[in-house]
């Protein structure tokens, strides 16, 4: 009895220890199970006869956020509303997916307006469990002529769009917006300040994907060493998150930038460790694979090949 008593609150304190590490394992566990898997779906279309087939894949791969074309000509909002509802079901947000390189021309400002205004109506009319959670853009400005030529013309006016695009996105909504942007752009820098692009759209964005199209996690030019400097600086101003972005869709750029040639099971495995390496991070919130269709062809060619 007197050992008992004499070593009682050591085993107490041994007993709080070790159910303070199970929680703690529990909370790590449940952040990373909340880490966000997304995808892009770019041809809408699909979605008025494979919307079934989709969202049985989203659940297979454990996606839980995919953005979705806006194509407002070519498909009508009730299918819109079908695939949004069914996709909540699953447990599944979906963003409103638009975006073109002319879009970071101040001049070509109604096609972001129409974008802004489609999603606003839609999201009026639809009921509450068939409403898109955000608006998506993938702009790449560098894709245009004027990128080399009048760089920082092109940064100001683009940075100008974004800006009109959060400011009206955001009047009487409770709609996210994020972006697609190059692992690169933290090399860009706002025009007549020291401040680097990556930072200013962390800053505005709610979260930005990061197109970090690499064929290994670690390593001498790895994903995590092209996105570990603007999750850093994401990490210290404590605002917006990162979700990194790989592809699997063949590219002319060589097989280093695609996980094309690797497949889906080697993805997988890459994307666990990006995850566990950054797992320290807030800011990190996970992986976005490109896209869709490439990825579901890839699985269909392992499953033959295998």
């Amino acid at each position: 009895m007197r050992a008992l008593r004499k070593y009682g609150p050591l085993w107490a304190g041994v007993a709080l220890l070790v159910a303070a590490s199970i929680l703690m394992l529990t909370l790590a566990n449940q952040t990373r199970q909340a880490l966000t898997t997304a995808t892009w779906i770019w041809d809408a279309k699909q979605i008025e006869t494979q919307t079934d087939e989709m969202i049985d894949f989203a659940r297979q791969n454990e996606i839980n956020l995919i953005y979705l074309h806006i194509e407002p000509t070519a498909v009508a909002p009730h299918t819109y509303r079908s695939f949004v509802r069914k996709a909540g079901q699953a447990g599944i947000l979906v963003e409103a997916l638009g975006g073109d390189p002319n879009w970071a021309l101040t001049k070509n400002r109604q096609s972001i307006d129409e974008l802004i205004s489609w999603v606003k109506a839609y999201n009026k009319q639809a009921k509450a469990n068939e409403r898109f959670s955000g608006i998506h853009v993938d702009i790449e400005p560098y894709l245009l002529p004027d990128w080399k030529e009048s760089r920082q013309e092109v940064v100001r006016e683009w940075l100008k769009n974004v800006t009109y695009l959060v400011a009206e996105t955001k009047k009487d909504t409770d709609l996210t917006v994020s972006a697609d942007l190059p692992f690169w752009i933290d090399s860009v820098s706002v025009p007549g300040s020291e401040e680097k692009v990556s930072n200013w759209m962390v800053e505005r964005l709610d979260s930005i994907t990061l197109m970090a199209y690499r064929n290994r996690a670690e390593g001498n030019n790895g994903i995590v060493e092209l996105v570990k400097k603007i999750v850093a600086d994401a990490n210290s101003r404590k605002k917006g998150s990162v979700i990194v972005g790989v592809n699997i869709m063949e590219s002319a750029e060589g097989a280093h930038v695609s996980f094309f040639a690797d497949g889906p099971t080697e993805m997988k495995n890459q994307l666990v460790i990006l995850q566990e390496v950054l797992s320290d991070n807030p800011a990190f919130a996970g992986s976005a694979i490109h896209d869709y269709e490439s990825w579901k062809q890839s699985i269909e060619a392992n499953e033959r090949s295998s």
